[in-house]
């Protein structure tokens, strides 16, 4: 695992998505919130037939209403409890 600030990071682009590419964690601090780098596969690009099949069906049924309206924080808190 390495652990780099942004500046670090700019510095040394290559060699930190070369560990990537090894198999290795690289995360990047910058002021208090930690990102990490990920390699993106070619299967992460492609919407498959299955996938393509279930963002239709969501799409149809957003329209026919068959949705959850959240419109406040204690709303969220209530439908997460309810999972």
């Amino acid at each position: 695992m390495t652990q780099l600030t942004v500046r670090d990071f700019r510095s040394n682009m290559a060699s930190s998505f070369d560990k990537v590419d090894a198999g290795e964690h690289v995360f990047i601090r910058r002021k208090n919130q930690l990102y990490i780098i990920v390699p993106v596969q070619e299967e992460d690009l492609t919407i498959t037939p299955e996938l393509a099949q279930k963002i239709e069906q969501a799409r149809q049924e957003h329209r026919e209403g068959k949705g959850v309206t959240l419109k406040s924080q204690e709303d969220i808190d209530k439908w997460f409890d309810s999972l």
